[in-house]
């Protein structure tokens, strides 16, 4: 059984500071659902982000107690 390529992360400005600012359970969802999407997979929680047009700009919801946290993504093929 051969190992799935994982693709690498490249974080823009502060949003690696600012993901790890979240709670846990918020940041185990996202990191799980960007895990997913470096494998090749498209995650259930991603979710195409209106007003892009259809260019392949994903994020991820994660509702907490009384607040709503987003992780905005796109993948290249390559």
């Amino acid at each position: 059984m051969s190992t799935p390529l994982i693709k690498p992360l490249v974080w823009i400005g502060s949003s690696l500071k600012d993901l790890r600012a979240f709670p846990e359970e918020v940041k185990d969802e996202m990191g799980h659902a960007l895990f997913e999407a470096q494998s090749g997979m498209k995650p259930l929680a991603a979710k195409p982000l209106t007003g892009f047009g259809g260019a392949g700009v994903l994020e991820v919801v994660s509702d907490f107690q009384t607040d709503t946290y987003r992780a905005v993504y796109t993948s290249n093929s390559r």
